[in-house]
């Protein structure tokens, strides 16, 4: 399907009730949504692969926040939806929902990777540079499956790399260009970035989820988005940063509210 001036995979899921349109983290895809998707209820549920994942095609004219964006938005339609996004899905559908606000229900971000949005000098925002730059010089040297052992080892489900099954390491390593391309919309700090005022002058609810065993930069970023809208971000016991994966029954009952 042609969403947002390139191919893109969108998978439906329901026929009945509220529309919810899920915009997936790095190196997953649409099929990450099922467990959630499946404790909501009645929805029509319609999740997007992102720039380069499952089949949607990567334009390399835009950045790629910027494509996942414009296919939510052709996605949405007349009729106003719910969004949901996880980490850099977070800032897709941020993107897309200060587009056009008028067509959105609801926002939940659930751990949006938005570095920028911590001072420079915050040691949180320093150590996360360091790790970062670590996947980073290794896909500019050529090392995708080091840059790809990186970065899961801080954005993974916990497991040792040695314990990734083959198939999802060789689909990661094959996104690392992805990785290394959406790095300044996730920590870039020029003018076009969202600001925490243009987050909290969307008229519709905004939430946020992170997992409470999460990395620090991830929670940091939830609570000064929250912060800024006088609320507090929502902690899931035991989970990290898969937490739309690793426990999708209380994901689900936290955007089951705003519906």
């Amino acid at each position: 399907m042609i969403l947002g001036g390139a191919e893109t995979g969108l998978h439906k899921f329901g026929d009945t009730g509220p529309r919810v349109l899920l915009s997936h983290c790095s190196l997953a895809h649409s099929g990450a949504w099922r467990g959630v998707i499946g404790h909501l209820g009645a929805v029509r549920a319609e999740a997007l692969d992102l720039p380069g994942h499952g089949l949607t095609e990567l334009d390399p004219s835009r950045r790629p926040r910027r494509q996942a964006a414009d296919a939510l938005l052709d996605a949405l339609g007349d009729e106003p939806a719910h969004l949901v996004g996880h980490s850099f899905g977070g800032g897709a559908v941020l993107r897309a929902a200060l587009d056009r606000p008028e067509a959105v229900a609801s926002v939940t971000l659930i751990e949006p990777m938005m570095f920028y949005l911590l001072a420079e000098d915050d040691p949180i925002a320093i150590a996360e540079g360091l790790a970062t730059a670590r996947y980073i010089d290794a896909v500019a040297e050529g090392n995708a499956v080091r840059a790809a052992e990186e970065f899961m080892t801080l954005w993974g489900n916990g497991a040792a790399w040695a314990d990734v099954p083959q198939k999802l390491k060789d689909y990661s390593i094959a996104r690392m260009g992805f990785v290394a391309a959406s790095a300044d919309d996730v920590a870039g700090r020029g003018a076009d970035q969202i600001t925490l005022d243009e987050i909290a002058s969307l008229p519709c609810p905004v939430q946020l989820i992170a997992g409470a065993q999460t990395r620090d930069s991830a929670l940091a970023i939830c609570e000064k988005i929250a912060s800024r809208m006088s609320t507090r971000p929502h902690l899931v016991a035991g989970a990290g940063h898969m937490v739309p994966i690793s426990h999708p029954a209380e994901v689900a009952a936290l955007i089951r509210p705003l519906l």
